[in-house]
């Protein structure tokens, strides 16, 4: 496996962004991570290298890149770290949906324009990044393929744009959904409106919700979520999904 950090571009601005490939000349599919409120901490940098592992080439763009706090000063706190929790709500109320639909395109072009990745691409995301998956599903025509781990607030518009919810019918591309059915953000009851939508809507979705499991039930560095079965269970159905969805001819 390879791995290391690259500088992307958008409007101007320099937008880190972690990269893991797999060994060999590929081509290999590619995959963009959206990352979870805490940035690209061990967990994404973690899900990424697990891509890779798989035969993805997984990037994760840092996308509050436009505040004055680096995906360095956030770090890898241990998670109980009150100082990563007193900064991350006035970040996450930075976030735009058209200023993320930039970057998450940004970093879609850039796995694009390397010769070891195919034609087709996937985009997943957990927590916020789960939001930011399905945003990228219904708002662009990048993906082949969606995975959202527990995406919160899809029935919320970030800025002045419509909310992704609302977008549902724009969906173009087949959706797979983990979460835990002890979750807050997103409740059960949110996951049901969501599962409507795409039925009303004639999507071709898949959904699995664990019980007595809650919120970040896949991120191994917060021991009060962790939960083993529903963590290893759903990475297993992420890989078999977007081997299957983002396969192409050698």
């Amino acid at each position: 496996m390879q791995t290391g950090w690259l500088r992307l571009e958008v409007n101007d601005r320099y937008m880190p962004a972690y990269l893991a490939a797999p060994d060999g000349d590929g081509p290999f599919p590619g995959v963009v991570v959206a990352m979870h409120i805490f940035g690209l901490d061990r967990f994404v940098r973690g899900k990424c290298e697990e891509l890779a592992e798989a035969g993805f080439v997984a990037v994760a763009p840092y996308l509050f890149h436009r505040t004055n706090v680096t995906h360095k000063d956030l770090g890898d706190f241990e998670y109980a770290d009150t100082t990563r929790w007193e900064r991350v709500p006035a970040l996450k109320a930075t976030l735009d949906d058209n200023q993320i639909i930039e970057d998450m395109t940004e970093a879609a072009k850039c796995l694009r324009a390397l010769d070891v990745v195919g034609p087709k691409l996937g985009v997943t995301g957990f927590c916020i990044g789960g939001r930011i998956a399905y945003l990228m599903a219904t708002r662009t025509d990048e993906f082949d393929a969606c995975v959202d781990f527990y995406g919160g607030e899809i029935e919320q518009a970030w800025g002045d744009a419509p909310s992704p919810l609302s977008k549902t019918a724009d969906l173009d591309c087949p959706l797979a959904g983990y979460f835990g059915n002890d979750d807050y953000n997103p409740t059960p009851a949110a996951v049901d409106a969501l599962e409507a939508e795409l039925k009303k809507h004639d999507k071709r979705y898949e959904f699995t919700r664990y019980d007595d499991t809650n919120h970040a039930f896949n991120d191994p560095f917060n021991p009060g979520r962790w939960r083993e079965h529903a963590g290893t269970d759903s990475l297993a159905k992420m890989i078999e999904f977007f081997h299957r969805e983002l396969a192409f001819k050698r």
